[in-house]
């Protein structure tokens, strides 16, 4: 390995052990975490009207997703969160007639960090984003998939500084 291949090899080192002390450091200084929970989610079902993704129609969405929620809370309010659950789906057209208008699996992933309060907003600066991936068939066979994500940056007093959300569909 040539002198300059050795010397860029310990710089790059330097600068990534430099931005780990600091991260340590960072963490640190939030204190131990108050509150430090796992959850796994287990065939969970939920129930709420939407719209099918290609049609517009509303629709009643049941939902059952298994999955794992990290969460970590630190005396100073800030907390850190992930998550992912994977499910399966049927949409009953309304009026509904309990007889499914379509069937899908999604895999959703979720996180932020900062001070987030439980309803999504923020009381100082914070992130939070998640993605959402999920392909269905209709009762007639077509078949669809959708794709949505989304982020939040909050900035030192709460207020939202950046934020996108975007959605794309694929109906056959």
């Amino acid at each position: 390995m040539s002198q300059r291949k050795i010397r860029r090899t310990c710089v790059a080192l330097l600068a990534i052990t430099g931005l780990l002390v600091l991260s340590v450091a960072s963490a640190l200084a939030q204190g131990p975490p108050v509150v430090n929970q796992t959850d796994h989610v287990v065939n969970e079902t939920s129930i709420a009207i939407d719209v099918h993704p290609c049609t517009g129609q509303p629709a009643e969405l049941t939902v059952t997703e298994s999955g794992v929620i990290h969460f970590v809370g630190f005396a100073d309010g800030t907390v850190h969160f992930t998550g992912t659950l994977h499910g399966t789906f049927s949409a009953d057209a309304l009026p509904t007639d309990g007889i499914p208008d379509a069937t899908g699996t999604t895999v959703v992933w979720f996180g932020g960090n900062g001070k987030l309060l439980e309803d999504g907003s923020a009381f100082g600066k914070a992130q939070s984003a998640f993605t959402l991936n999920g392909k269905g068939t209709n009762a007639d066979g077509t078949r669809f998939g959708f794709h949505q994500n989304g982020n939040v940056v909050f900035d030192p007093d709460g207020n939202p500084k950046l934020e996108f959300f975007k959605t794309r569909t694929r109906c056959v």
